[in-house]
């Protein structure tokens, strides 16, 4: 995984990000950095502006790679949740239950990739299926969930639950409108990167998240699924395939539509 660092206009993560066949997150150096944000197809880089973030982001994307990840990944939001019970209990003076977190699964990079597509509301359908065609378009499976943050918590902890028990690589695609608790509360819990997509656009909700709601924001949905096909290039080889002729198509259309305007002003 890259991470890019350029302040200003960044052209660095978005010129990486169209060329690379692994994931590239900007983390600029002067924070909330909106060139990061409005990059075209195929500039796929995600954006995190917390360094610390960052860190458990890349610890999210490699935990089914490495057991060792694994466990400083679930010691951390383990102790992060037990901070905050023992906090509680002190003003309340009431015993802290004991953070029940253990989800990691046996790391593993044989079985297919999965990219899970969570929703607040079946209202947003449209932007859902958008999302799940582009995917299908690297040869990654996708599924559609719908498990709200502000409606129903325990089922979105539930459903966390049942994708971190699988062993196949997985990423969450958050999409929620308005005020985005989905993707923040998710990618504070799961042992698998989470990346918002909001069906209404550019919603800085999604970006202003507290240390360990790690999740990242890609903002067009055709760049969420190269990111994910960047992210999953290296545990299947027909993913990497297909990333590799999505950039291939992408370069030669630019040539080709370069060449023919060359050949017209040549002739006039």
């Amino acid at each position: 995984m890259l991470v890019g660092c350029a302040g200003g206009t960044d052209a660095l993560s978005g010129t990486a990000s169209y060329l690379a066949n692994f994931p590239v997150v900007s983390c600029p150096p002067d924070g909330m950095n909106n060139t990061c944000l409005t990059n075209p197809p195929g500039s796929s880089n995600a954006f995190i502006v917390k360094p610390a973030n960052i860190g458990k982001f890349a610890a999210q994307a490699f935990a089914r790679y490495s057991k060792e990840i694994a466990e400083a990944l679930d010691a951390n939001i383990t102790e992060k949740i037990t901070k905050l019970e023992k906090a509680d209990a002190g003003l309340t003076g009431k015993s802290e239950e004991s953070a029940k977190v253990a989800r990691s699964c046996a790391p593993s990079c044989s079985e297919s990739p999965l990219v899970l597509i969570a929703a607040g509301s079946d209202s947003d359908m449209p932007h859902l299926e958008t999302l799940k065609k582009e995917i299908n378009k690297f040869k990654i499976d996708a599924e559609i969930r719908i498990c709200s943050a502000h409606k129903q918590p325990s089922r979105l902890e539930n459903v966390l639950a049942e994708y971190g028990k699988s062993a196949r690589p997985v990423m969450m695609v958050g999409c929620a409108g308005g005020t985005d608790a989905l993707s923040g509360t998710a990618s504070y819990l799961a042992n698998f990167p989470v990346v918002s997509c909001p069906p209404d656009g550019m919603n800085n909700t999604c970006l202003t998240n507290p240390p360990g709601s790690s999740n990242a924001f890609i903002v067009k949905p055709a760049n969420v699924a190269k990111f994910a096909a960047q992210l999953f290039s290296r545990s299947s080889e027909q993913v990497a395939a297909a990333l590799d002729a999505n950039i291939r198509e992408k370069i030669a259309k630019l040539e080709a539509a370069d060449e023919q305007l060359s050949k017209k002003q040549r002739t006039q």
